[in-house]
């Protein structure tokens, strides 16, 4: 009767090690990149705040031109590995991550505590759109290297005359 109760509490124990939580700084971080990287906009707003969502608006502006043969060819070998967290204050954390091949020209995301409707904390990706147009790179030029967007409309235009 006493190896029973051991070994049901061990596999409850188990258990509760293995469950890993969706909703930590780490588990958001890396489904809003995998999201973002799928260009499944939808899902990453769920795991971001409205800041972030004009930022999402403009990554799916610059990525519509994109051939599904390209997108396949980013996700096959996409990678993201979280490299660390850091609890900045109660309600908000920044993590650092690397992805395989690079989604963006910064390794860093916020993260803020939002109450959600029954009062829970929710973390989300809290970016500011202005960081991301300080950068060298934009995400047509990550997810379609070596083709500039520009460069198809200018040989368009000229095609008409």
């Amino acid at each position: 009767m006493n190896n029973s109760k051991l070994v049901l509490l061990f596999i409850f124990s188990l258990l509760l090690i293995a469950c890993k939580s969706t909703n930590s700084p780490k588990a958001v971080t890396e489904t809003f990149l995998v999201s973002v990287a799928r260009l499944d906009m939808h899902t990453a707003k769920n795991y971001s705040t409205r800041q972030t969502w004009s930022f999402l608006k403009v990554l799916e502006k610059e990525t519509k031109d994109l051939t599904d043969e390209q997108k396949e060819a980013y996700m096959n070998n996409f990678k993201v590995k979280i490299i660390g967290e850091k609890k900045v204050n109660d309600t908000m954390y920044t993590v650092d991550f690397t992805t395989t091949p690079e989604l963006f020209p910064f390794t860093q995301l916020n993260l803020v505590a939002e109450k959600n409707l029954e009062g829970n904390i929710r973390w989300k990706i809290d970016f500011n759109s202005f960081e991301y147009m300080q950068s060298d790179s934009t995400i047509h030029e990550i997810m379609a290297p070596g083709e500039e967007p520009d460069e198809q409309v200018m040989v368009d235009s000229s095609l008409s005359q």
